[in-house]
């Protein structure tokens, strides 16, 4: 199958490597140093115990110069979601199946809405990665992808997206509740993410600390009480068996927002936090936490003091 990967960062070097490396025609879009390194150096992914390395991988910097994909998968940062819808329409047919593995709820319909094309695929990840150097991925665990129709039927263009990741051995779950998967989500990096992200903790310091935990579980509650009321019937029991594996799983995680926060990047809160205030707003649920973070982070984010 023809891929494209549109923002080839962490995951979406991750995706490729292991989507090329099943014999799949891979192109990932790259910009500034990380297009210059894997032009000259390939993709290399840390494992571990063994390094994969792709000493040549096609890599552009403009969708328009690869081969007309077949999968889109989308990997930027969930602010740049408008753009990268802009820079995919000249590549994108009918015919083209997108998928967004994009923190958030909300970008398979920005995506849909200006390409034009039906309801999309909803997919999401779990993976622990970090792009440490130009075109070198960082790998620490799961590396996983759910998708599915909103709907929950098992579409032709379903089974045939899992065809290719089963053909590559990449670990995948084609949902009929990706919509309560999607949400659950959600309301993981509503918490985690933001809270590291404003206190420089790990995923285990921010657990070890009761006010911190606290805070975490309340911005969790909250999102789940939203998606509740939006009709999405996710497990609101789970929250205290989900920070007992997180504290065990990743004590030393750093997460996606953390990361960003530490390099004087852009953050996603208004992705996350954000997407819960909207949608609450809209459900009448009561969110204090979740308004509280997401102002905390639009002070806090480096593109909003630029």
């Amino acid at each position: 199958m023809r891929v494209l990967v549109l923002g080839a960062g962490a995951v979406g070097g991750y995706f490729g490597a292991r989507l090329a490396g099943g014999g799949h025609d891979v192109t990932l879009v790259a910009r500034g140093a990380n297009l210059e390194a894997l032009r000259r150096d390939g993709l290399t992914v840390e494992l571990a115990g063994e390094t994969l390395r792709l000493g040549t991988i096609r890599a552009v910097g403009d969708p328009a110069e690869a081969p007309a994909p077949e999968l889109v998968l989308v990997c930027v940062k969930s602010h740049d979601t408008i753009a990268a819808a802009r820079a995919l329409r000249p590549v994108v047919g009918p015919e083209t199946v997108v998928l967004s593995l994009q923190n958030g709820v909300e970008n398979e319909a920005v995506l849909a809405d200006a390409l034009g094309l039906p309801p999309l695929l909803v997919g999401l990840t779990r993976i622990g990665v970090e792009l440490t150097a130009p075109a070198t991925v960082h790998y620490t665990g799961r590396g996983e992808i759910l998708f599915g129709e909103p709907d929950g039927t098992e579409s032709p263009r379903a089974l045939r997206i899992a065809g290719a990741f089963r053909t590559a051995r990449l670990p995948h779950q084609l949902r009929r509740d990706v919509l309560v998967v999607a949400w659950e989500k959600l309301a993981w990096n509503a918490g985690f993410n933001a809270v590291t992200a404003l206190t420089g903790a790990s995923v285990g310091e921010a657990l070890g600390l009761p006010a911190s935990r606290e805070l975490i579980r309340v911005a969790m509650e909250e999102t789940d009480a939203v998606a509740a009321a939006l009709g999405v019937p996710v497990r609101r029991a789970r929250i205290e068996g989900v920070l007992a594996e997180s504290a065990a799983e990743m004590p030393e995680f750093a997460t996606s927002m953390l990361q960003d926060a530490r390099r004087r990047r852009r953050l996603e809160h208004d992705a996350l936090n954000g997407a819960v205030v909207r949608a609450a707003a809209r459900t009448g649920v009561p969110v204090p936490v979740n308004r509280t973070l997401l102002a905390l982070l639009a002070r806090l984010d480096p593109g909003a003091q630029r």
